[in-house]
């Protein structure tokens, strides 16, 4: 059975001070998928507009970047980095790769995603953050006490 390795959104709502990846974005949404991705994944990476791809140690500086300022062409080299660098972690061939996050963010790692012939899911495709808060409630296995 292959490995199942994660790759997750970042969050608009960050800490003020620096902080590893995963202290430092604060939505409920991000902490959710952060819990999640600790009991369900092998590994798991995370990304952001600024940077690209992180790991989940890697220690952040408060910074104000969106995509959404980005420029399309922006947005399709951001996409082929952000899937470039993670080849560089992982034989993506060989693992089971699971999308989360946003469809604006996803638009552009799916497709070269798709270029390179690497399969890939999309578990919380097509739900609100609502929803996508519920899914992860459900879905995140509980700590046995």
């Amino acid at each position: 059975m292959s490995e199942k390795i994660g790759l997750l959104a970042t969050a608009r709502t960050k800490a003020p001070y620096e902080a590893p990846v995963i202290d430092f974005y604060r939505s409920p949404l991000f902490i959710k998928s952060v819990q999640y991705a600790k009991q369900t994944y092998d590994r798991f990476y995370f990304y952001n507009a600024k940077d690209g791809l992180l790991l989940p140690d890697r220690i952040m500086q408060p910074y104000d970047v969106s995509i959404r300022t980005f420029s399309r062409e922006q947005r399709v080299c951001w996409g082929k980095k952000v899937i470039e660098e993670l080849a560089g972690y992982e034989m993506l061939s060989r693992v089971s790769l699971c999308l989360h996050g946003g469809k604006i963010y996803r638009d552009y790692l799916e497709p070269e995603l798709i270029r390179r012939g690497i399969s890939f899911t999309v578990p919380l495709k097509g739900l609100s953050i609502g929803r996508q808060m519920h899914w992860y409630d459900i879905h995140t296995p509980r700590a046995k006490i």
